[in-house]
């Protein structure tokens, strides 16, 4: 958790910025204002809103869907103090400022010059980014399992909206950062794999710099690994080392390697050696590709020296 700590006790501006140039999104607009098309309706206070502000503005081609131009507008919330521990209400204000925020942003004359330098995209997908940070939280603190319940968020048209909170963003930074420390950030790319609905010749991509901001909530993320001839599938996994994980990982894994690797690792926050070998050679055992089984293995992507 060490890198994430740090970027928690800095300015809390810089924190989103960081998480975005981790993931690819590098050269997003920042600080961008546009009109209010629902003055009333928008406003937070009782006087008819004028604008709206987005922090970020990140577009491209989606690696997951044919031709799709990806609009994302990223709101950044930052506390020097604890997550409230009902945050219910604030959680709704973020959302619901952000959410008016992609509404407008849908119809603004920024995002029709921005779809102008697209010009071969066939179609379009808009999706609000809530990232909510705590500097005196745990830096692992999960506060969207706590108002994933929340009622009454549907009073704007904003398509998605993904919500990234200390959980979510450390996993994240760990995750990356162990892929491209062990295997040299230039050997490094996010895995793009068959969704279905990217499936032209001419369009398609396998891996690349830039997460689908389909991963972010996902508790996954597919690594493509290249070290010269050598070709490896690295997933890493939120969710603790359990034998359900283990065949939702190797079933995963299964559906995603298109190009048969030479080894696939499967990577859990807590995976040990002694403690879960057997669980994990059993789970092996299951598969039916014993060729594939062969090539499978298990690691900590927060791993000290004891493995």
């Amino acid at each position: 958790m060490g890198e994430w700590s740090k970027k928690l006790g800095e300015r809390g501006e810089h924190i989103t910025e960081s998480l975005l140039n981790l993931i690819g999104w590098k050269a997003a607009l920042k600080g961008h204002e546009f009109d209010c098309l629902k003055p009333g309706p928008h406003s937070a206070t009782g006087t008819p809103r004028r604008t709206h502000g987005a922090d970020f503005v990140f577009s491209c081609l989606s690696p997951l869907e044919d031709g799709v131009l990806k609009h994302l507008v990223i709101s950044s919330k930052f506390t020097s103090g604890p997550y409230p521990t009902s945050p219910g209400t604030i959680f709704k204000d973020h959302f619901s400022d952000l959410a008016t925020t992609v509404e407008c942003f849908n119809r603004s004359p920024l995002k029709r010059s921005v779809n102008q330098g697209y010009p071969s995209a066939s179609g379009q997908s808009l999706a609000g980014i809530l990232c909510w940070f705590s500097a005196a939280s745990d830096a692992d603190a999960d506060v969207v399992s706590q108002v994933a319940g929340s009622r009454n968020l549907d009073t704007a048209n904003y398509g998605t909206i993904y919500v990234i909170d200390n959980h979510r963003a450390n996993f994240l930074f760990e995750a990356i950062a162990y892929a491209r420390n062990r295997f040299g950030a230039e050997n490094v790319r996010f895995l793009y794999p068959s969704t279905g609905k990217n499936v032209s010749p001419i369009e398609r991509v396998t891996n690349g710099t830039i997460l689908p901001p389909e991963y972010l909530n996902s508790g996954l993320i597919p690594f493509f690994i290249q070290e010269h001839e050598r070709k490896s599938l690295l997933i890493c996994c939120q969710d603790p080392f359990s034998i359900e994980a283990v065949k939702r990982m190797i079933g995963f894994s299964m559906d995603i390697a298109m190009e048969f690797p030479d080894k696939v690792a499967l990577a859990f926050p807590d995976y040990n050696y002694v403690d879960h070998e057997e669980i994990a050679d059993i789970a092996k055992l299951s598969i039916a590709n014993k060729e594939f089984a062969s090539i499978v293995e298990f690691e900590s992507y927060q791993a000290d020296f004891r493995g």
